[in-house]
């Protein structure tokens, strides 16, 4: 595999952090008082150490790499937020070039060590690569496609509509079905607009509380087939 074992654990560690377990009053907390972005980069710094575990005690200078990330992550959230307010057109880009930056600093910790050692590849799920794959994409697809949509439609003044943990639920479930459908493949594709009509159909319902344009939804069908198609490559390939 091109990227180390080590990395794809380390990238699920900054996925959970920086998505599922940055919740709405963490977030709150993060742009609302000045120490916030600590808490933030915290969380996700230790969750990162938490899944390089089994690589620590073979590799020491990895406690050193893994307090950097954790500052790095915290000095490069801050920056976003001092930056944003004042260049709200391109809330998308620091969305993506954020994302790109902790990644990418992932894969410098993980080839900090050699590729060929799989640590921890005993251990039930942890060890299992293709699920890791999938648990990182997934997460991906549902939590950080939600933002991104949000930073798109930020930085084109579009109207903004901020879901509630329901709606949240709903959306992740559409999502994750277009990824799965395209996955099986074959009659499943037929599936796909049937994922769609849910979260349409409530945003009728609900259409003064929450509101889903068109524009949404192509952009959640978008994601969730390149996603989809990400996936049945690394199935069909066996990456």
């Amino acid at each position: 595999m091109y990227f180390s074992f080590l990395f794809w654990r380390l990238l699920a560690g900054h996925f959970i952090g920086d998505f599922p377990l940055q919740t709405d009053s963490v977030f709150r907390i993060k742009t609302k008082y000045r120490w916030g972005v600590i808490l933030h980069g915290s969380i996700a710094g230790i969750l990162v150490f938490i899944f390089a575990i089994p690589y620590l005690p073979h590799y020491p200078i990895l406690w050193l790499y893994l307090f950097f990330n954790l500052v790095f992550h915290i000095l490069v959230d801050k920056a976003k937020l001092l930056i944003t307010p004042k260049a709200r057109k391109l809330d998308f880009f620091f969305f993506f070039i954020d994302q790109a930056v902790h990644i990418g600093t992932c894969w410098l910790i993980s080839i900090s060590v050699p590729f060929s050692p799989s640590y921890g590849s005993s251990i039930p799920l942890y060890g299992n690569t293709i699920f890791v794959i999938f648990f990182c994409v997934y997460i991906a697809v549902t939590y950080g496609a939600l933002y991104f949509i949000i930073s798109i439609k930020s930085s084109f003044n579009l109207p903004l509509t901020f879901p509630d943990w329901k709606m949240k639920i709903v959306e992740f479930l559409e999502r994750a079905a277009i990824t799965t459908f395209t996955i099986l493949g074959s009659f499943y594709y037929l599936f796909i607009p049937l994922a769609l009509f849910p979260r349409g159909f409530l945003s009728f319902l609900k259409k003064k509380k929450y509101q889903v344009s068109a524009f949404d939804l192509l952009l959640a069908l978008l994601f969730s087939l390149i996603a989809g198609f990400i996936l049945k490559n690394i199935l069909e390939t066996g990456i």
